[in-house]
């Protein structure tokens, strides 16, 4: 198998649950927002390329994004599908020692360990949301840092 060089392209990859509320709040308020800031967003519905197996796909967005931002609910939680995503961003940045993910707490749930030991912004609301959104958009705009 060939070994290939992995471009960034995007600034973030948003892992999320396609069904209501999580999946037009994500794409209606969330992702646009972000693009107003000014990031370039990968998200499945404009990003994903037709015909490819999603399971690629999802791979693509974690490794040419610089983050992958999780929007954790109860929903998000119930999925394989984003908890291979949140799975994927973390060994990334475990291979890069970067901190390759992010998350913010759309409704209240007890996410995985690894999850937990994060460090996540509070989203339920409006106004957290807007009052938590500029720090979300510099953290995803900051370069990558090295953890140790």
């Amino acid at each position: 198998m060939r070994s290939r060089e992995i471009v960034v392209v995007w600034d973030v990859f948003v892992s999320y649950r396609h069904q209501d509320p999580d999946g037009p709040w994500v794409r209606e308020v969330l992702v646009e927002r972000l693009r107003e800031a000014g990031l370039a967003v990968f998200v499945d519905v404009d990003s994903f390329r037709l015909g490819m197996p999603l399971v690629l796909e999802m791979a693509r967005g974690v490794e040419q994004s610089r983050s992958t931002l999780a929007v954790l609910s109860p929903a998000y939680l119930a999925s394989n599908f984003t908890e291979l995503e949140s799975v994927l961003a973390e060994h990334l940045g475990l291979e890069e020692s970067q901190r390759r993910l992010v998350a913010v707490l759309r409704e209240p749930c007890r996410p995985r360990l690894g999850i937990r030991a994060r460090l996540w912004l509070e989203m339920t609301t409006d106004e957290e949301v807007a009052r938590n959104l500029p720090r979300l958009v510099a953290e995803l705009r900051a370069p990558p840092e090295v953890v140790s």
